[in-house]
């Protein structure tokens, strides 16, 4: 019977729209009503005719305790993110974070993770705080403050929390890549490449630096790093086409962005290997 109900609440909830700001969803703001979607609770869905425990819950269906409604949220906010629909996510987990406290550090990772993505950088910064004071030397956790400094255009933060993942682990390529976005930006292109080439190829690390020259327009320069990414590794495609662009005098295009500050989506570059 659970696993059937666990069916249904999957198939009635899904990923809807979300409303366009995160404040909509928060009660008492008069931008909208708190828990305006549905979402899997202990005594089915939110807004079902029945919402007390032990009974059944929307179309009859019967009840699911604490720990399992919290596991079925978190899948239907996992595949919310895997189909790009990152508003949808934040409800189921935050009512998988409610239903089950044992999962709130996982929660809390992946909300900080989704908040930065949609461009809610303070209540990223709230979920890193609350994961930094229980994992201090956490290194992934640690380059992901980093990168959250980096969207919105603080370098120098995101230079220094790189650096405290890489004291923590100094094999964590991640770590290194943030690192090498923040001195590039900050006009470090040698310190820049050095520290890309600890996790991807030195055509690779040229080619990165070209893209965060060519984020603050410099031309000139970005063109440099794009043809000596091309002499270490002629079949480097990215670099090839970057540089096509900035020679035809096309402006490279504009990386699609939650946040106005945000220059670079990290995916824009050369990343390690999966693996690596």
């Amino acid at each position: 019977m659970r696993i059937l109900a666990a069916i249904l609440f999957t198939s009635v909830v899904g990923c809807s729209s979300m409303p366009s700001r995160l404040t909509d969803t928060k009660p008492g703001t008069g931008k909208g009503e708190a828990n305006s979607r549905p979402v899997v609770t202990a005594s089915g869905l939110s807004g079902s005719t029945s919402n007390t425990p032990g009974t059944t819950g929307a179309g009859g269906a019967a009840t699911l305790p604490n720990r399992e409604a919290a596991k079925l949220n978190l899948t239907l906010a996992k595949s919310c993110e895997k189909d790009g629909k990152d508003w949808d996510s934040v409800p189921h987990y935050m009512e998988a974070r409610r239903l089950d406290p044992t999962c709130a550090d996982e929660v809390s990772r992946r909300l900080a993770v989704v908040y930065d993505r949609i461009g809610e950088q303070a209540e990223a910064m709230k979920e890193f705080q609350e994961l930094l004071k229980k994992s201090p030397k956490d290194s992934n956790l640690l380059a992901d403050v980093g990168y959250s400094y980096y969207n919105r255009g603080k370098w120098a933060d995101s230079e220094a929390f790189s650096r405290r993942a890489l004291a923590a682990d100094k094999s964590n390529k991640r770590a290194w890549v943030n690192l090498g976005m923040a001195l590039g930006q900050q006009g470090k292109s040698q310190d820049s490449i050095a520290a890309f080439e600890k996790a991807v190829s030195p055509a690779e690390a040229r080619y990165n630096l070209g893209f965060v020259l060519a984020s603050q327009g410099k031309k000139d320069e970005s063109m440099t790093a794009y043809k000596q990414a091309l002499q270490l590794e002629p079949t480097l495609q990215n670099a090839r086409v970057a540089l096509g662009k900035l020679e035809s005098g096309n402006q490279l295009p504009e990386i699609p962005s939650a946040n106005p500050d945000q220059q670079i989506q990290q995916a824009q570059f050369a990343q390690p290997a999966p693996g690596n």
